[in-house]
This record gives C-alpha cells, structure tokens and sequence, in this order.
C-alpha cells in the first residue's frame, strides 16, 4: 500500500467488486457501502460508511448501530481504490474489536 505505483489495473468497478467480496468471505459477513455528501472541514466532501452484518441478518437499517462500522472523509484520497481500500481495512478492524469485546476472558 505504500508504493507509488498505480494500484488499479485499469478496472476499478471489477476491483472493488472483488475486494469487497474478499473482506465479506475473509470475515464471514455481508457488507454494505454507503455513500453521502455532508460537510466536513468547513467543505463539502463524500462520508463513506460501510456496515457488516451477519450473512442472515435482515437489512442494516433495521439493526442499524449495533453492526460494526467504519466511516471515512473521500477528499482524503485521491482514488476511489483509496478510499475503498482505507474503508474497508478499518471495518475489517472494527470487526476484529467486535469479536474481542465479545470473548469471554478467562
């Protein structure tokens, strides 16, 4: 993630879809992405949100905060790659918080 280099092969829609597909199977849920415009900083910018449900569980609005989370600012990343990846690494710790809280400690 640090390198220079371009990321993307040129197709982002099919590597996001990928990625996203890879962090639901790594960790056994359903993630949902969100995207909506608000202010941060005095500007406009994009919140990125995504949510992880269980695989059965009904849609996130129902349960709504007791998912794990993560929300990012998109002005902070110059590719949709960026953000996509940034958003999904910090869920994915989010999740790892999720499951620490509820082992039990012995």
């Amino acid at each position: 993630m640090g390198s220079k280099a371009a990321l993307s092969n040129g197709n982002e829609p099919e590597e996001l879809t990928d990625l996203v597909a890879a962090f639901e199977q790594h960790n056994n849920v359903k993630i949902t992405l969100s995207v909506s415009l608000q202010q941060h900083g005095g500007y406009l910018d994009l919140e990125w949100v995504a949510i992880a449900r269980e695989r059965t569980a009904p849609d996130p609005v129902v349960i709504g905060l007791a998912s794990p989370s993560a929300r990012i600012w998109g002005g902070e990343y110059k590719t949709l790659m960026g953000v996509a990846s940034r958003l999904l690494y910090a869920l994915d710790f989010a999740l790892a918080e999720h499951e620490f809280d509820k082992a039990t400690v012995k």
